[in-house]
C-alpha cells in the first residue's frame, strides 16, 4: 500500500526554499503516502509536489564550485496507518479489520541537506542529497545525480535514487504485536524544467521496491495463492507535468497547476494501483521571506480485490495540503535561515482498514554554503 504523497517528500518542499535562498511514489507499504521522485515505495510516489519550476530558478542562482544546504530541526506528527511504522516505533497491534486505524503522535529530529559541485562555464552540476525523513514513516532516502542547463532550452536532471521505509510484515495481523521490516527501493528520476524556454516542466521516476520476508495474510490463514495477491515487491512509475505561471513582472509570485500519474506494478495484484490527480501550487520569493503552499487531490484504483476483505478493492480518494515559510538572511547573516512547514493529508478508502491520515508541523534552522 502507499500514501498518495509518496511522490511527495517533506524534504522536497523545504529544499526548494533553501535553494531559492542560494536548488515520482506514499511511503512504502501504505495507501496514503505514496509519490516521490526519490523512491516510489508507496509513499514516495503518491503525491507529486510539483517543484520543477522552482528547481529551474534555483539552478540559475547556483555558483560554480562547491555549494550546499543543511537544515536541522524537529517535527511533531500525528499519523494514522495500518501499514506504516511511525518514527516512534508505531502502533504494533490492530484490533479489527473493519475499523480505521487509531492515530498516534510523536516528535522526531529533522536532518536534511544537499551538497553539489558546479563545473565552471559548463552549466553542469553534480549533487548528492541524503535525508533521514524522506517519508512520513520511519526511514530515509538518498539521491545522487546531475543537473545540466541547456542553451535556450531550460535544464535537465537525472538522478539515481534509494529509499526505505519501515512497514509491518503482516499488516493484517490482529491483537498481536506485528513485526516490522524495511521496504527498500532503488531507481531513477529524470526531469526537464522550462522546456524549450517555456513555463512547462515534466518529470519521470522509476523505482524497484523490495520487502524481504513478506508475511501479508499469514495471520488470517490465507492460502498461498491469496497471500501472493498481497505481495509488495515490484515496480513503481511516476509522471508529472506542470506549468509555472508568473503572476507579476518581477517573478516573485508563481502559480503552478500540474497533473499527476503514478502506477505500481507489484507482484501482488491486490496491491497494484493506478493513481491520477491534479495539484495546484503557489510560491512567493521575496528579499527576506519565501512562502510555498500546495494542494493535491488524487484517485487511487487497485487492480484486484483484496482476499482479506472477500475480494473488495481498497480504492480511495486522497488529498494533501502542504505549507511552508522560510525567513532568509536570519539576524542579518545571508547564510542562515529559519523555516516553518506543515502537512495535512488524508486517504479515504472504500475499506476502512485502509484509511489513513497525517498531520505534521516542522520547525528549524538552515545554513547555505
Amino acid at each position: 500500500m502507499r500514501w498518495p504523497w509518496s511522490i511527495w517528500s517533506r524534504a522536497q518542499d523545504r529544499q526548494s526554499a533553501w535553494r531559492s535562498n542560494a536548488k515520482m511514489n506514499c511511503p512504502p507499504g501504505d495507501p496514503l503516502f505514496s509519490l516521490h521522485p526519490k523512491e516510489y515505495p508507496m509513499k514516495h510516489h503518491a503525491v507529486l509536489i510539483l517543484l520543477a519550476p522552482l528547481l529551474a530558478v534555483a539552478a540559475e542562482k547556483e555558483q560554480d564550485g562547491f555549494s550546499g544546504t543543511f537544515q536541522l530541526g524537529v517535527s511533531h506528527y500525528q499519523l494514522a496507518s495500518n501499514f506504516l511504522k511511525a518514527p516512534n516505533d508505531g502502533r504494533p497491534s490492530a484490533a479489527s479489520l473493519t475499523q480505521s486505524p487509531a492515530s498516534q503522535s510523536g516528535t522526531a529530529p529533522l536532518i536534511e541537506g544537499e551538497w553539489s559541485y558546479g563545473f565552471a562555464g559548463t552549466g553542469t552540476r553534480l549533487f548528492i542529497s541524503p535525508s533521514n525523513t524522506s517519508t512520513f514513516a520511519a526511514g530515509g532516502g538518498l539521491q545522487l545525480g546531475v543537473r545540466q542547463r541547456l542553451p535556450q532550452a531550460g535544464a535537465v536532471s537525472a538522478a539515481l535514487t534509494y529509499g526505505q521505509s519501515e512497514v509491518w510484515l503482516d499488516p493484517y495481523a490482529l491483537n498481536v504485536a506485528r513485526q516490522d521490516g524495511k521496504l527498500k527501493s532503488a531507481g531513477l528520476a529524470l526531469g526537464w524544467s522550462n522546456i524549450l524556454n517555456t513555463p512547462f516542466s515534466a518529470s519521470f521516476s522509476y523505482a524497484r521496491q523490495k520487502l524481504d520476508n513478506e508475511q501479508s495474510g499469514q495471520a488470517q490463514g490465507l492460502t498461498l495463492a491469496n497471500q501472493a495477491l498481497l505481495r509488495r515487491n515490484g515496480d513503481n512509475y511516476g509522471v508529472q507535468a506542470a506549468y509555472a505561471w508568473k503572476l507579476d513582472s518581477q517573478g516573485a509570485h508563481t502559480l503552478t497547476p500540474g497533473l499527476i500519474y503514478a502506477r505500481a506494478d507489484l507482484d501482488g495484484k491486490a496491491m497494484s494501483t493506478r493513481r491520477y490527480g491534479m495539484q495546484l501550487a503557489y510560491a512567493y520569493q521575496g528579499a527576506n521571506w519565501d512562502a510555498t503552499t500546495s494542494l493535491a487531490a488524487l484517485r487511487t484504483r487497485y487492480q484486484a480485490g483484496n482476499p482479506v476483505f472477500a475480494g473488495q478493492k481498497a480504492d480511495s480518494r486522497d488529498a494533501l495540503l502542504s505549507l511552508g515559510l522560510t525567513r532568509k538572511n536570519l539576524f542579518g547573516a545571508k547564510a542562515w535561515s529559519a523555516f516553518l512547514s506543515g502537512n495535512y493529508g488524508r486517504s479515504s478508502s472504500d475499506l476502512a482498514y485502509f484509511n489513513a491520515h497525517i498531520r505534521e508541523v516542522s520547525i528549524g534552522l538552515g545554513y547555505h554554503l
